[in-house]
């Protein structure tokens, strides 16, 4: 989905002022989001934690990625397809074997793997039905900051080295205390079927806001954080004077990283 915002009228309903806040070409696989003064200006900006780019599934402006739901097989349940750009052209994302498991015609259509790997995502599913598909599509699985510039976000993706991951929970804070303010984020996402490997080379990152208003991500060799791990949220908390981050891992027990 899009990133969305909702205003209260009041408190006689919400109505959706996405569009008139510049956010409506926003649609990624979100995580996590944090609402903050990240450069100090005033007013409230917005931190998203997307897929990432280190991922088998691709995504930006020009190669999209595509999300279809239908009952493509006539069964009565609607299956899901997933498809991506290849030189120009359209392909399912899942291979022989798994589309057939779904759609057992789909080994009828396509003899062999040969014949399915020439396939394109309109040889394999037919134009008229992934047309009245509900469908959706993805330009970027970056994480980014959407700034707020007069009453307008403008987005602003992370550095490269702050894409190896999924960012599944985010914490603002001036942590080095040089009076910027900084992001730590963390997650990956071991949740993956058979064809795609897990998202697992996340260990943390570490954001040091510059005074130009942009962000540095620093190693663990110079910040001391590490969070690896299947991660999905983090929290302050302080013990007996001590601060601490508060890690939640799945399948897991808590872990806690001592700020100094």
């Amino acid at each position: 989905m899009n990133v969305r915002v909702f205003k209260n009228e009041s408190g006689k309903g919400f109505s959706e002022v996405t569009e008139s806040l510049g956010l409506e070409n926003t649609m990624g696989w979100w995580f996590s989001l944090k609402a903050e003064d990240i450069d100090n200006d005033g007013d409230m900006d917005l931190i998203a934690g997307n897929l990432g780019d280190n991922y088998k599934y691709k995504a930006t402006a020009d190669a999209t990625f595509d999300v279809f739901l239908n009952d493509f097989d006539g069964n009565r349940t609607n299956d899901i397809v997933l498809s991506y750009y290849n030189e120009g052209e359209q392909y399912p994302v899942r291979g022989r074997e798994c589309s057939s498991q779904q759609m057992p015609s789909i080994k009828k259509k396509f003899k062999d793997y040969d014949a399915f790997s020439k396939a394109t995502l309109v040889d394999v599913y037919e134009e008229e039905k992934l047309e009245n598909s509900i469908h959706y599509t993805v330009s970027s699985f970056k994480s980014a900051i959407f700034l707020n510039e007069n009453g307008k976000f403008k987005r602003q993706d992370l550095p490269i080295k702050a894409q190896i991951a999924p960012a599944n929970q985010i914490l603002v804070s001036d942590f080095d205390q040089d009076g910027t303010k900084d992001i730590v984020f963390a997650g990956n996402l071991y949740a993956s079927e058979v064809e795609t490997p897990r998202a697992d080379a996340g260990h943390g990152t570490f954001l040091k806001g510059m005074q130009n208003g942009n962000f540095e991500v620093l190693g663990p060799q110079r910040t001391g954080l590490f969070i690896d791990g299947d991660v999905k949220d983090l929290a302050f908390i302080t013990v007996k004077g001590q601060r601490y981050i508060l890690v939640a891992k799945n399948n897991d027990f808590l872990g806690f990283v001592g700020l100094n």
